[in-house]
């Protein structure tokens, strides 16, 4: 991807940002339980699963997008085909 569109940067940013959060909270989580402090336990467990949310949001739209290209590079390929 020679020329990347804003949508794919916030997308890459944003899985970005959801990959690390999920690891922060599993880690607050983490940090809680060990140190049974409940409103950390809590707090943390609701950032990772928040991440995981923001990131299956933006796993399903690349895969979408991955598809759409793939079936449009498919078409060219049996366009150039035909005679």
């Amino acid at each position: 991807m020679a020329n990347p569109t804003p949508e794919s940067i916030v997308e890459v940013v944003g899985a970005s940002v959801a990959n690390k959060g999920m690891l922060v909270g599993g880690a607050a989580g983490m940090v809680g339980w060990l140190s049974q402090v409940n409103w950390i336990g809590i707090a943390g467990v609701v950032v990772a699963v928040l991440g995981l949310f923001i990131s299956t949001f933006f796993q399903i739209r690349r895969d979408r997008r991955e598809h759409a290209e793939s079936a449009a590079r498919i078409q060219a390929l049996r366009d150039q085909c035909r005679p």
